[in-house]
């Protein structure tokens, strides 16, 4: 199992590898990019065991969702999202698993550029999707928005809502 500490400012990832023995990582400042780091050795843990053990907070289910053939993803640790920051924490925990690979992350708009099967997608992320409307983006920029709710009828972008991957206890 794989584990996510802080010493001082910096975040570390620790594990157990094939043979047994502890290894430490310090993988920097930001606390996305060090869940990032976990869940790509747990991944990797995963492909080489298929019996290694999930955490309590990645125990899938099936979603109750009938469009969507998805994994949902317990979440016990965000009471509510609220921002921007909150989103883009959840989404860097699952892009590997939608098939997303981050080729680029910054603050401006757009936030992210992606790639999905060999094709860049610049996407931004926005709590509800109509925020990207009420904040007068260009949407020739964008070629996807990836928000916490979906209320934007009519849009002609298309929309990543990442409440239908979570489920929260």
């Amino acid at each position: 199992m794989a584990w996510l500490y802080q010493r001082g400012k910096k975040w570390w990832i620790g594990y157990y590898d094939e043979n047994g023995k502890r290894v430490r990582k310090s993988i920097g400042d930001s606390r996305e990019v060090a869940e990032v780091a976990l869940r790509r050795v747990e991944g990797e843990m995963r492909k080489q065991n298929p019996d290694y053990p999930m955490l309590a907070q990645d125990e899938p289910f099936v979603s109750r969702d009938v469009n969507f053939q998805t994994v949902k993803y317990r979440l016990t640790t965000y009471p509510a999202v609220r921002s921007v920051v909150n989103v883009r924490e959840l989404f860097a925990r699952i892009y590997e698993q939608l098939g997303f690979e981050v080729l680029k992350s910054q603050e401006d708009f757009p936030h992210y550029v992606l790639d999905m099967d060999g094709k860049p997608i610049c996407a931004h992320v926005v709590v509800r999707s109509r925020d990207f409307q009420t904040l007068g983006l260009d949407t020739e920029v964008c070629d996807r928005i990836i928000c916490w709710t979906d209320d934007w009828e009519g849009s002609t972008i298309p929309t990543l809502e990442l409440s239908k991957y979570y489920d929260f206890f």
